[in-house]
């Protein structure tokens, strides 16, 4: 077990996560008349998973290394902004785009103005602890020790895209509203995004978790990915763009973030 934390994570994360969702399903199908709460496949599932596996493979190091990345502020000031505002510039070009094709987005529909920073400050919250913690606080670091940042970032993604496929199956989620195909090309194209983020700021999941949060209230607030089928495609098109963008860079990084510590 200690010579592959990753397949322990990876592992965990699917199982512990997916069960939860899988209840939801199992109700939705008629078939038992309960359900585990969907939010705890984030804040019981991935943290079990980041933190098990870190102490069964690694013990204290590994656990301690995972606890300073959350609180790792002392970095450059450009990578705080750089981390707000892509993802703000990037819908906000999506949004224009959209308008001048001919497919506005509902800007401010689901989310008013007056709720965006208490809902920034909550997803802040909410993805540190989970989700950055267990993708790019446990797992980027290591994927680091076998493969460039580039093709770290890019295997990530497509995990991390594939680890949201039940929410496709979810009468109510936000997933179920959009085609999997292009949630599957965003996602992979903000785990690069994340990752050129993450090794350029010294390994902070607290940078990770704000660009993570910035980039999900600006879709809320938006509409740019629950609008129309075009205006959700340029979008992406968008984040692509982006992420080719920033490639080059990732994949020379010779200083990058890892966990050497354990096997892989």
């Amino acid at each position: 077990m200690k010579r592959h934390p990753l397949v322990v994570f990876f592992v965990l994360a699917f199982v512990l996560t997916w069960f939860v969702w899988g209840t939801t399903l199992a109700e939705q199908a008629g078939l038992i008349t309960w359900h585990i709460p969907q939010s705890l496949a984030f804040w019981l599932g991935l943290p079990i998973a980041s933190y098990g596996t870190a102490a069964l493979t690694g013990g204290w190091p590994a656990v301690k290394d995972l606890l300073l990345r959350l609180i790792r502020v002392v970095v450059n000031p450009v990578w705080y902004l750089v981390a707000l505002l892509i993802p703000a510039i990037l819908v906000t070009v999506g949004a224009l785009l959209g308008q001048l094709f001919g497919s506005p987005a509902a800007v401010g529909a689901a989310v008013p103005v007056s709720a965006v920073l208490g809902l920034l400050a909550f997803n802040a919250f909410m993805w540190l602890l989970t989700e950055e913690t267990a993708w790019r606080g446990f797992a980027l670091p290591r994927l680091q020790v076998r493969f460039n940042p580039l093709t770290a970032s890019l295997v990530l993604g497509v995990i991390w895209a594939l680890w949201h496929l039940p929410l496709f199956f979810i009468a109510d989620s936000f997933q179920a509203q959009i085609p999997y195909v292009g949630f599957f090309i965003s996602t992979v194209a903000t785990s690069v995004l994340i990752g050129w983020l993450f090794n350029h700021a010294r390994g902070s999941v607290l940078i990770a978790a704000l660009f993570h949060a910035v980039m999900d209230v600006g879709i809320a607030f938006s509409g740019v990915m629950s609008g129309s089928a075009l205006l959700f495609w340029v979008f992406v098109a968008g984040q692509v763009v982006a992420a080719a963008a920033v490639s080059p860079n990732l994949a020379r990084l010779t200083k990058v973030e890892r966990y050497p510590h354990e096997g892989s």
